[in-house]
């Protein structure tokens, strides 16, 4: 972005702000969950707006690795975490002036029964990245950075999130 100041929308929905382009509009994004039966013996179906989800879900896809093609809310919540801390990444290495970015984000969320019921107690996030010259302490500056800024993580603020790992790939 060039170093001039700039008022209004642009016809994208960015803003320029100074020297740094922000989002200027809203968005909202549906989704479905339909539960039928007990929890125990149950099924449940989700799905987005979107259609890009359309699937089953029950108990024992919560509980074990082994269930049929069904997915979680607990993986729901992990993926879109995953995606959105992928893209904002991106997003603060690119302000920085990078290029050649790729950066890959894996999360494993922990579901514990507590004494006040079930609860997300952690989500672990394993991030690694690519771009020219980048070094891994301006990756672990920008990694923690994101995981202050991303709207996904803004919201899961509840929930402890810790970077397990963040590194640089060639």
């Amino acid at each position: 972005m060039p170093d001039r100041q700039v008022v209004g929308k642009c016809l994208t929905g960015w803003q320029a702000v100074g020297k740094h382009a922000v989002m200027g509009i809203q968005v909202r994004r549906r989704a479905e969950a339909r539960w039928t039966g007990t929890v125990p013996t149950g099924v449940g179906h989700i799905r987005t707006a979107s259609k890009a989800l359309d699937s089953d879900y029950s108990l024992r896809s919560r509980e074990t690795d082994d269930a049929p093609l069904n997915t979680n809310p607990e993986e729901l919540i992990g993926a879109g975490l995953a995606g959105c801390f992928a893209m904002s990444v991106a997003n603060l290495l690119e302000q920085d002036g990078y290029d050649g970015v790729e950066v890959t984000a894996n999360s494993v969320v922990r579901l514990e029964e507590t004494e006040e019921g079930f609860r997300i107690t952690e989500i672990a996030l394993s991030v690694t990245g690519k771009a020219d010259t980048l070094t891994d302490d301006d990756f672990a500056r920008l990694t923690d950075q994101a995981k202050r800024t991303c709207p996904v993580s803004r919201a899961l603020a509840g929930t402890t999130i810790t970077l397990a790992q963040t590194k640089v790939v060639s």
